[in-house]
């Protein structure tokens, strides 16, 4: 078949019948079966047509060799619009320009594969089940009646009513302390304090008692620095300086 048998209007004219055949609409599906038909006939014998729709049909076959759990629920979105646009486009130019032509369509057939894999992934991944996500280990922490050296102690304030147990494990230098404390007012805010022999008090925590603390105590973990072997007693006192309990370890 010549190139001048390929008039404008992106149609083949078969120079035996002088019949039209639109490869653009045979390729979209577009034809009657009578217009299929002689396209076919014209392709038997247009070794350059043939040439040019079987290097199309190829991004067809890419298209189906695509897994089906890799493609979307359905056309990716402007996917088939964008192919069917192309090849629209593609019957409206000239023969002149059948490379042209072959390129547009063969680039749309790629886009549509790229879109139909690259969603397919990104849907695959936003559908999924999502995997339960492991919650974070709680910090490991040594209890203090567990460390060599651990002095405990537990003391009921006769005045107050308070009652302290507390357990201070010696560290490099400093001590950790862990204290429970009931019979405090809800709204007291109260400090922890590791009481040494020479009467010297360092600060180990503090906080302000709740409604929930008032009524079952309040548990707390602290250090104070403070060498253990000097550690005398621990107290509660509030801001004021009134002291609720204290006990000597």
């Amino acid at each position: 078949m010549r190139r001048d048998d390929h008039p404008a209007g992106g149609v083949v004219t078969t120079p035996e019948t002088g019949d039209h055949v639109d490869l653009a609409g045979y390729l979209v599906g577009e034809l009657t079966p009578g217009q299929r038909a002689e396209a076919d006939r014209h392709l038997a014998g247009c070794a350059e047509c043939r040439a040019e729709v079987e290097s199309l049909g190829e991004w067809t076959s890419r298209l189906r060799a695509v897994p089906a759990e890799m493609l979307l629920e359905g056309p990716p979105d402007g996917g088939d619009l964008l192919l069917q646009r192309t090849l629209r486009e593609v019957r409206k130019q000239s023969s002149g320009e059948r490379n042209r032509r072959t390129v547009l369509v063969s680039a749309a057939a790629a886009v549509l594969v790229a879109v139909a894999i690259g969603g397919g992934v990104l849907a695959g991944r936003s559908t999924a089940p999502e995997a339960p996500v492991a919650q974070a280990p709680p910090p490991l922490a040594t209890s203090p009646t567990s460390v060599p050296g651990t002095r405990t102690g537990t003391a009921v304030d006769a005045t107050t009513g308070a009652r302290i147990t507390v357990a201070v494990a010696p560290a490099a230098g400093w001590v950790r302390v862990n204290a429970a404390v009931a019979g405090i007012p809800a709204g007291e805010k109260c400090v922890l304090e590791v009481v040494a022999r020479d009467g010297f008090a360092v600060q180990a925590g503090s906080w302000v008692v709740s409604e929930a603390g008032e009524a079952g105590g309040t548990t707390l973990n602290g250090s104070a620095l403070i060498d253990p072997a000097q550690v005398a007693s621990v107290r509660v006192v509030n801001t004021a300086g009134k002291q609720f309990a204290s006990v000597d370890v």
